[in-house]
């Protein structure tokens, strides 16, 4: 298991909370919630079918002028259906935000599919309490829903889990009435709310933030995720927090394109509007080309989740000559991506020698 998040300062931007996550001084984890929620992750609307295109899907009109793009595996919907749909991608560039038919309520322990099937558990949990919450997402599933245990419900009582869980089901039966006669949003969440489970799902750690209406959305976000808690503290208003704390630097030095591995070897990163491109250089290392590119993809996935990353993303590693150093560097990059809060999926070498992969976008990072 991850190290618990010591301290989160919080900086408010014209459009947006940004918020750092901090272990002992260290960076673990940036991410950031827009204010309008429209086009949030998680957001669930009543859209209307503006159109269909071939071999793309359907372009969707949300509340507000706002669009998205879902895809049609099946049964086209005609055009002018109201549909009720949810976010699942943000928009990227010129690219519309993603949506789905698919629903799934996000809570604090666990997250509820309507319609969905069957009961799982968060890929991040290991050792022994991963039988125990497997069983118990088998015992609180129920006929015609689907039902995944986060991390955090392995770490408080069960009766903490079932309430939550009781919650979701109402809000998912608030969600089946009838749909209207236009677009309009159904269930978005807090930003802040939405902060504080991406950035400290089982934590309660100390915030701080720069302005006094964000000091106020961080006490509230605290109260409705960790009831249970006293002791945290959500601390000061201080437009100059990242300047006063340091923060700032600890970000510049995390955005440079140049991330200097031990030893001498360096990655270059560099996003662009297709795919994200990593270069691995030996620079002045005297280690062995393996050796280097398991360092490497060990420090690839931590770039990705402090970056947030997503799409393809493809690895130039340095050539490894001997039998089993591709596996071994595939290895290290898989296990480096496991505890990543996206989806991460390790493709394998190209026939040219490159790395290809995959993260699924979601909230931003240091990149917004």
């Amino acid at each position: 298991m991850r190290a618990p998040t010591d301290e989160i300062f919080v900086e408010t931007r014209k459009d947006a909370y940004r918020a750092v996550a901090l272990v002992q001084g260290a960076l673990r984890d940036v991410a950031s919630e827009a204010f309008d929620r429209r086009l949030a992750v998680g957001t669930i609307h009543v859209a209307r079918v503006a159109r269909l295109v071939p071999q793309l899907g359907a372009i969707l009109d949300l509340e507000g002028g706002a669009r998205a793009l879902m895809d049609v595996p099946g049964r086209a919907p005609e055009q002018g259906a109201l549909l009720r749909v949810q976010i699942v991608e943000p928009p990227f560039g010129e690219k519309l935000a993603k949506a789905s038919r698919n629903l799934a309520i996000a809570g604090r322990f666990c997250v509820l599919t309507p319609g969905g099937k069957g009961g799982a558990i968060s890929k991040r949990l290991v050792g022994p309490k991963r039988e125990a919450l497997g069983e118990m997402a088998a015992r609180l599933v129920q006929e015609g829903e689907g039902l995944n245990l986060r991390l955090a419900a392995a770490y408080v009582a069960a009766e903490r889990v079932e309430a939550e869980l009781a919650k979701l089901r109402a809000t998912a039966a608030s969600l089946a009435g009838e749909l209207g006669g236009h677009p309009r949003m159904l269930l978005a969440d807090d930003p802040f709310a939405a902060l504080l489970r991406t950035l400290a799902p089982q934590d309660t750690p100390a915030i701080f933030c720069d302005t006094a209406e964000a000091l106020r959305a961080a006490r509230e976000g605290l109260a409705e995720l960790f009831p249970d808690v006293a002791g945290f503290v959500a601390r000061v208003a201080d437009p100059k927090l990242f300047e006063r704390y340091g923060v700032g630097d600890i970000l510049a030095s995390a955005e440079a394109t140049r991330v200097d591995l031990a030893g001498g070897a360096w990655l270059a990163i560099e996003p662009t509007a297709a795919l994200v491109a990593i270069d691995v250089n030996q620079g002045n290392s005297r280690q062995s080309p393996v050796e280097i590119n398991v360092a490497a993809a060990r420090e690839i996935g931590r770039q990705l989740r402090l970056r947030d990353l997503g799409g393809l993303v493809a690895v130039d590693f340095l050539r490894m000559a001997k039998p089993g150093e591709r596996t071994r560097t595939l290895e290290a990059a898989k296990h480096a991506t496991q505890s990543d809060r996206r989806r991460v999926d390790v493709l394998g070498f190209t026939p040219g020698g490159v790395v290809e992969m995959t993260r699924a976008r979601a909230r931003g990072g240091l990149v917004d």
